[in-house]
């Protein structure tokens, strides 16, 4: 069996903190604009290396004028040809995943000076909702390609059970995604 290398989760606990950690007002925020919403979920998927998530949000970020060169930038984790403005988001957004929801080095007070407390708050919201979206296809993933993390059997198996009605509307999705992109012939995520 080849070495599973996308990030999971391994126990219920990490489950419900990354629910809890999503905040229940999203309809309300409107400050970053649909396409850098979508860029930002991209930048955060090519993290993850969610294969379900890279098709859906993949679909949106063409709807919303993203282009297909940025896309295929933004999933392999190369940001140096965006604006300023959406480099930071982008960057941020990568830092987020890498780190588990974790930025050190006071990552976030730096882009609260440059974004503002609000529009961090609303950028933050978008990372936790597609962290925790990729966290649960992946591990509904692993476990079906029969990865079993040494001394977490019965909560990974746990984690599996909860995840699983979860990753059900994620992965129909994704399928809805990659059929999008089959029949507009956009083969760059094959």
């Amino acid at each position: 069996m080849r070495a599973y290398k996308k990030r999971f989760l391994t126990s219920p606990g990490r489950l419900f903190s990354l629910l809890r950690s999503i905040p229940n007002h999203t309809n309300k925020l409107h400050t970053i604009t649909p396409a850098l919403a979508e860029k930002v979920r991209l930048a955060v998927s090519g993290v993850t290396n969610c294969v379900n998530c890279s098709y859906l949000h993949t679909k949106f970020a063409l709807e919303k004028g993203v282009s297909g060169g940025e896309v295929i930038r933004l999933l392999k984790g190369e940001l140096g040809d965006f604006p300023e403005y959406e480099y930071v988001a982008l960057l941020y957004g990568q830092h987020w995943a890498q780190t588990a929801g974790r930025p050190g080095g006071g990552i976030r007070a730096r882009v609260v000076a440059y974004y503002g407390e609000e529009k961090t708050k609303h950028l933050e919201t978008i990372i936790r909702i597609l962290y925790a979206g990729n966290m649960i296809s992946n591990t509904v993933e692993a476990r079906q390609r029969g990865v079993r993390p040494k001394g977490h059997s019965l909560r990974f198996l746990l984690v599996y059970l909860l995840c699983l009605p979860m990753a059900f509307f994620i992965r129909v999705s994704g399928a809805r995604g990659r059929d999008f992109l089959k029949d507009k012939k956009i083969g760059f995520l094959s």
